[in-house]
């Protein structure tokens, strides 16, 4: 098998940990042959404990000049990889210069990478680690981006998200999977809110479903605009030809134990948002989980 041609600046990204870590092994061990040459040459930036990502335009002068000097070891490459560039990751904002400075930054970085980084023929390997729960994803728009995949190559490692996860475990009734990508995209103050979100969407659609299907309600879009939001992200007959024909393929929960969870999942959300004068609040996962244990386990339609 022919060997991929070496580029001068790889991006490994995704939800994949794992996965992202052994492709940066196989690279910097294709890069950099000799145990010796891996130990000379090989100079890695992490975010400080602190902080989720590393300036990468901030460290430039530093990581230019390394990869601009000569290797101790003949015809031994030298290899840098960076942890979580904010340049992919970071989100710019705060005051109007601040803001311009970073982009004046971000400007030098991409130009350093496409104009100069190639002429070093010297390599690095960025590694960016996507978190759904914590809105941290590698933006393909950003300038940084473009230029990696201008020179070089960038492979992403991301499984399903956890929103889909959730989705197809509800219609499909998989309580043992439902639970699993709750838990998974489930944290206090960011990814609960994601869930609550997924879930109930989840819950109006089959809600829709259900009446539509017993009133024989698909044919008339009349009545159907008078008893669904008019809000596309909150009706399913404005959502895409394929989510209907899901949904609508054939009944998958009683109306009546749909209505009860979206009940129970309001509940969910006062735990989520309790008020001044709540004297108990309960746990939020824990009242999700039952309320969707519950409806997983009630009688199938027709029974």
């Amino acid at each position: 098998m022919a060997k991929k041609p070496i580029k001068p600046i790889y991006l490994f990204y995704g939800d994949q940990a794992d996965r992202i870590l052994e492709a940066r092994d196989e690279i910097v061990r294709a890069l950099l042959p000799e145990e010796e040459a891996r130990g000379e040459n090989l100079t890695e930036y992490y975010p400080t404990a602190k902080a989720n990502t590393f300036s990468l335009a901030s460290a430039l002068d530093e990581i230019a000049g390394d990869l601009a000097t000569v290797s101790f070891l003949p015809e031994a490459p030298k290899c840098v990889v960076v942890m979580n560039p904010a340049e992919l990751l970071g989100k710019s904002g705060g005051r109007r210069k601040a803001a311009d400075k970073e982009s004046r930054q971000e400007q030098r970085l991409v130009h350093w990478i496409t104009h100069n980084l190639p002429a070093t023929g010297q390599h690095m390997v960025l590694l960016a680690f996507e978190d759904e729960a914590d809105m941290r994803e590698v933006r393909m728009s950003a300038p940084l981006f473009k230029a990696i995949m201008q020179v070089g190559t960038c492979t992403a490692f991301k499984d399903k998200p956890a929103f889909f996860k959730i989705e197809d475990a509800l219609v499909a009734r998989r309580p043992s999977a439902l639970i699993a990508a709750v838990r998974d995209l489930w944290k206090p103050s960011k990814g609960d809110a994601s869930v609550y979100s997924s879930v109930v969407r989840t819950l109006r659609y089959l809600i829709q479903a259900n009446i539509a299907r017993e009133r024989r309600l698909r044919d008339d879009p009349a009545l159907l605009a008078d008893l669904f939001p008019g809000a596309a992200q909150q009706n399913l007959f404005k959502a895409s030809p394929h989510t209907q024909r899901r949904y609508l393929a054939r009944p998958v929960y009683r109306t009546r134990d749909l209505l009860d969870a979206y009940c129970g999942v309001l509940q969910v959300y006062r735990a989520l948002r309790p008020r001044p004068d709540d004297i108990y609040v309960p746990d939020a996962l824990g009242l999700l989980e039952e309320t969707l244990m519950r409806l997983m386990t009630s009688p199938r339609p027709g029974r």
